[in-house]
């Protein structure tokens, strides 16, 4: 398996950023820290490597000064929150179809993730394992996704029928785990998994509202869109809120709405998706400076220049000198 292959969609790392301004840090800085620019989060097409997720969610960990950080952001998703995946959880009739589901679809969110729904005599598990080499430490990241996995399992409403297992040894202070896995909870397992009663396998799920996203705050969906469009105005210097808002049919105030559940504003979004598409265009080696500006949507070169100086330090022509480089 490739590295290129070991990801995760972006989707599976848009409430975070949410959480964050929450607690109130920046985002962006915390993602632009390790590497993962907020604009790659717009193309559902860009996937993240897992090495970087892993690193993000430690970092959040980190600043947060919470162990339990990433455990809260996945207890806070509703499983529709992740697309086709989740929605065709929530359809399933039963319980254990829901689960066979969330395996079977493992690689619409995760590639180099590995999730088995295994039968056995009193019970059935969820095993997640990752595949391939790691670069980073797994283990908030591992926490945050046994917790969302654990919500499949809470959809038949019967949450003592449901435990979490872990390979890791129990430790000093992991007893807090029970704040967002519940109080039953093992370690030093054989698998990290979710295991779920046999009795609870064919109980119809009992969807409720609680698992719907509200139908006018859907951040992946604006995400995305927005993402497309500024691709779009950009180079006609049209990249603006009211232009964007406009062509999604709702009014600036309410972008600037959908965006705060997300985590980000307009402004910050548009500067990162020009800072990105800066080094784009400069290292393929098919613009110039000034042609890159007018890519950008800027009315005077200077402003680019200006722009650039804040994101890198160095005005472009630095920057093309020292073969795409930063000195």
């Amino acid at each position: 398996m490739s590295t290129t292959d070991y990801c995760h969609s972006p989707r599976t790392l848009l409430h975070i950023a949410a959480e964050l301004q929450k607690r109130g840090v920046s985002p962006l800085e915390i993602f632009n820290r390790v590497d993962i620019p907020p604009s790659r989060l717009l193309d559902e097409h860009q996937w993240v490597p897992c090495d970087l997720c892993f690193a993000l969610s430690e970092a959040c960990a980190q600043v947060v000064g919470d162990s339990l950080f990433i455990s809260r952001v996945g207890e806070n998703y509703r499983l529709t929150d992740l697309g086709v995946w989740g929605q065709t959880i929530v359809e399933a009739p039963t319980v254990g179809e829901a689960c066979s589901a969330a395996a079977r679809g493992v690689g619409l969110l995760h590639q180099g993730t590995s999730l088995q729904f295994v039968h056995l005599r009193r019970h059935a598990e969820l095993r997640l394992s990752y595949e391939g080499p790691l670069g980073a430490d797994p283990g908030q990241h591992l926490i945050g996704t046994l917790a969302v996995l654990r919500k499949i399992a809470l959809l038949g409403k019967v949450p003592e029928a449901v435990e979490v297992r872990f390979t890791t040894p129990l430790t000093r202070g992991a007893e807090a785990l029970e704040e967002t896995h519940g109080c039953r909870l093992a370690f030093g397992c054989d698998h990290d998994s979710i295991v779920v009663d046999r009795d609870l396998l064919t109980m119809p799920l009992k969807t409720s509202s609680q698992n719907l996203p509200p139908p006018t705050l859907r951040p992946a969906e604006t995400a995305e869109s927005i993402g497309r469009l500024l691709g779009e105005l950009l180079p006609h210097a049209q990249a603006n809120i009211q232009t964007v808002a406009g062509r999604l049919h709702v009014s600036p105030r309410t972008i600037q709405r959908r965006l705060k559940e997300w985590g980000f504003s307009f402004e910050e979004i548009l500067d990162d998706v020009r800072r990105t598409k800066a080094f784009e265009y400069l290292r393929s080696g098919q613009c110039t400076a000034l042609e890159t500006a007018y890519l950008l949507g800027y009315s005077d070169p200077a402003h680019f220049t200006r722009a650039f100086r804040r994101w890198t330090g160095v005005p472009p022509r630095v920057f093309l000198q020292n073969g795409n480089r930063f000195p």
